[in-house]
């Protein structure tokens, strides 16, 4: 019996050694350094806080989870470069990861692009504080009207979507939405309106930058630009509809990337924005066109096609007199 009771007790010590060094194992994990050196690490889009530290050194991965589990972050990972300190503990470096290096960084706005694309861009790069500040801004009244003394062209819009001009602009990362904004009308007022819109009403401007929005994503290639515009302004021109896809989508606020996996939900859908169901031009513009794009769109070609379609394999452009052209290039080209 003895023998029995001397076993559990050794076996009860073995125990509470073991859980005490596992114990002092784990305090050393969160209290000593894990870096020997100072580090700077690129977070990336799909990097969580279990996976990032490969960029950083060696680490206890049980010992991580557990700690993770206890003490979750409070803040989310956003795509930047980080600067983590030499001889940095773990909590250390997970506050290091709330801290992004600053410096002039380099913010591409693509031509076919919205304001909720640039808003959902900038947030990913932790330009702006929340989701919906960039788009708020754009579409408040009042910024808009003090803009206006500075910006005639924007007088009576309902939203900057028109002007916010798509360009690689150079900022920091203490970031003011009134200064990009206006680096934006500014870029605009420079590359557009002072080289081919000084001459227009406001209202044919907006029908124009209206227009240009959608040929800047109905056709990417440069060269169709002037014919696919002509073939949206006739049809305009004799009432018909103009049919494009491209504006199914835009009065959902949806970025380019979500309309895509939508657009047939909402192809029928009348509202004042959805060619496909509606006679004229969009409410407002639905992207920001490039110089190109408005100029091809006031230069238009004239052509005799009221039609046109994109081979789904290589994106060559084929165009239709009539619908029975039309049909038959539907039947060659969208297999």
């Amino acid at each position: 019996m003895n023998k029995i009771i001397k076993l559990f007790i050794w076996i009860q010590v073995i125990i509470v050694g073991i859980g005490i060094a596992l114990m002092v194992d784990y305090k050393n994990f969160v209290s000593e350094p894990i870096t020997t050196q100072e580090k700077i690490i690129e977070i990336e889009s799909w990097d969580t806080f279990k996976s990032i530290w490969d960029k950083i050194d060696w680490i206890n991965e049980r010992w991580l989870k557990l700690y993770l589990k206890q003490n979750p972050p409070i803040f989310e990972l956003h795509i930047w470069k980080y600067r983590i300190p030499e001889n940095s503990t773990l909590e250390q470096i997970i506050e290091s990861l709330k801290k992004p290096i600053v410096e002039e960084v380099q913010v591409t706005l693509l031509e076919w692009w919205n304001i909720y694309d640039i808003d959902e861009h900038l947030f990913k790069k932790w330009l702006i504080e929340k989701k919906n500040n960039y788009i708020e801004y754009v579409n408040n009244t009042e910024k808009i009207e003090k803009l206006s003394e500075f910006f005639p062209f924007i007088k009576w819009v309902e939203s900057l979507e028109w002007f916010l001009y798509p360009d690689t602009y150079s900022t920091k990362i203490d970031f003011h939405i009134n200064l990009f904004v206006i680096q934006q009308l500014e870029n605009f007022e420079k590359k557009v309106y002072n080289k081919l819109l000084t001459k227009y009403s406001n209202e044919t401007i907006y029908d124009v930058i209206t227009l240009a929005s959608i040929v800047e994503k109905e056709e990417k290639n440069l060269k169709n630009k002037a014919t696919v515009a002509g073939i949206l302004k006739k049809r305009l021109n004799e009432w018909w509809m103009i049919g494009a896809d491209i504006t199914v989508c835009y009065p959902h606020k949806l970025t380019s990337e979500q309309c895509k996996l939508v657009v047939t939900k909402y192809i029928n859908q009348k509202n004042e924005y959805n060619t496909r169901t509606m006679v004229w031009l969009p409410k407002t513009p639905i992207w920001n066109p490039s110089f190109e794009t408005v100029n091809a769109t006031i230069n238009d070609k004239k052509t005799p096609y009221y039609y046109y379609l994109h081979d789904i394999k290589n994106g060559n452009i084929y165009y239709g007199r009539t619908n029975s052209e039309h049909e038959r290039n539907k039947r060659l080209y969208l297999r």
